[in-house]
């Protein structure tokens, strides 16, 4: 640390000096402050998409399908929340780092230049005697270095622990991402499915309403026959309207999840689906336990809060420490121009207005709160995995049973279609089945997509994900 200071009182009155100071000021913070926030707005709502659309076009060939490892690879590399968590992370090592300075020297160079308007001297007896130099430069290094200071070392550990919790946010902020990813991704792909369902049931409610209008055409079916397909026809068509809107919502929010530009096109292709070790209740609870990083975050804020309170008990300790210093002048008055210092500083806090005792109660307080925080997490886990857990087996039985009705209503619609042919069925009995049919298609997709979002949410909750149980360990 370099200070410069000059002093000059050349025909200057103390109020002029500072009216110029002040003038200069103001000018220097005027020019600083003239900014045109509307012309900023314009260059980054021109140059934003533009950036955009090339990182999405680097990341996503045109013409090639990603999968779901794909998405969640493309999603921890631009995905703004990680990108902050990293951000977190390097701030909370730079704060250790700065920590550790107090327990190396400082030292510090200071340089003090004045002239005076007239040379000062001594009256002794009616006869001045020059007393200095009308104008002299001091330099001086200093150094100071702690002795006994026990508050570094707990503030110290404190701040590598915190480090440690950055760390632990961000692999938990990384979590998310490949939670709400997956979640997307399936539900782009569920979308998809019953958009083909959608288009098959359409297709043959069109079908077939060319075949009941030919039959009303030979007054062998009736007009309201004929418009109960129509109507069929009419609501397949705007559920495939809303199926696409819907596609190009979710594929947006996949997208932007991705950190890629949500108006882009994706195209995906089916990776092997998410499935869960056949684990007991209590098996996924404790993986929990063990894995969830927000519990390790609380193991380690309670530390955090012991080094708190050694540091509110530290205050009532001396603190030493000693310090030299090396002082330069070029007044020729003075008999040594270089002279040294040395000496050892120490401070104990007398009364602080109880401020320090005040301090140690409520670091005690904080540490007793850390570890009821600590015990509510792991109650509020073991719900989640308890819930989770139920949810994915209620899926997995709903999936079951859509893919059995899938075909129950494919081997009826088969039959129907054979009986209507041989004139066996009325019209309205074909139609009832294939609106059951494109209704079996959709229910099992949606059945689907919820039993691979049980999946990866209770993964998610038991903490298990490539740096779960296998994570490096965090200091």
């Amino acid at each position: 640390m370099i200070a410069a200071v000059s002093h000059r009182s050349i025909g200057l009155t103390p109020g002029r000096a500072v009216r110029i100071v002040a003038l200069f000021l103001a000018a220097s913070l005027a020019s600083g402050c003239d900014v045109d926030f509307d012309l900023m707005r314009r260059e980054h709502a021109d140059k934003f998409p533009a950036e955009l659309s090339a990182r999405t076009l680097g990341a996503l060939p045109e013409g090639k399908p990603v999968g779901l490892t794909d998405c969640v690879r493309i999603a921890l590399a631009n995905n703004l929340d990680v990108q902050t968590a990293r951000i977190h992370r390097r701030l909370a090592s730079l704060d250790r780092k700065i920590a550790f300075s107090n327990f190396l020297p400082h030292i510090n160079v200071g340089l003090t230049s004045y002239t005076s308007q007239k040379q000062q001297a001594l009256g002794v007896g009616g006869h001045y005697q020059p007393m200095s130099d009308r104008s002299v430069t001091e330099t001086v290094l200093s150094a100071q270095q702690s002795i006994f200071a026990p508050e570094t070392w707990f503030l110290y550990d404190a701040y590598t622990k915190g480090e440690g919790v950055s760390e632990l946010v961000a692999r938990r902020t990384r979590d998310l991402i490949r939670l709400q990813v997956a979640t997307l991704y399936f539900a782009c792909l569920s979308q998809e499915q019953s958009s083909k369902a959608i288009e098959s049931s359409l297709t043959q409610a069109r079908a077939l309403l060319k075949e009941t209008e030919a039959l009303a055409r030979e007054d062998l079916a009736m007009p309201s026959q004929v418009e109960q397909v129509r109507t069929l026809v009419r609501a397949q068509e705007a559920s495939l309207a809303g199926n696409a809107r819907t596609q190009r919502e979710t594929r947006s929010a996949l997208l932007e999840a991705m950190g890629l530009s949500p108006t882009a096109e994706i195209s995906l292709k089916t990776e092997t689906p998410i499935s869960v070790a056949d684990e007991e209740l209590p098996e996924q609870v404790l993986q929990a336990m063990l894995n969830r990083p927000e519990l390790h975050v609380a193991d380690r804020t309670i530390e955090i809060r012991k080094d708190e309170t050694r540091i509110a008990i530290a205050q009532f300790l001396p603190k030493l420490v000693g310090f030299s210093d090396l002082t330069h002048s070029t007044d020729s008055f003075l008999k040594y121009s270089n002279l040294w210092t040395m000496g050892i500083s120490g401070v104990m806090s007398v009364f602080d207005g109880f401020a320090n005792i005040f301090e140690y109660r409520a670091a005690q307080q904080r540490e007793k709160q850390a570890a009821i925080d600590r015990r509510q997490k792991c109650m509020r886990i073991m719900l989640e995995v308890v819930k989770a857990r139920s949810q994915h087996d209620q899926a997995l039985d709903q999936w079951e049973v859509a893919r059995q009705e899938l075909l129950s209503s494919k081997a009826l619609l088969d039959e129907t279609q054979a009986q209507w042919r041989e004139g066996l069925l009325m019209t309205s009995q074909r139609l009832d089945a294939v609106t059951r049919h494109a209704t079996s298609l959709a229910n099992a997709a949606a059945a689907e997509f919820q039993a691979q979002v049980t999946a990866a949410t209770l993964l998610d909750v038991m903490g298990v994900s490539p740096e779960g149980s296998d994570h490096e360990e965090v200091k």
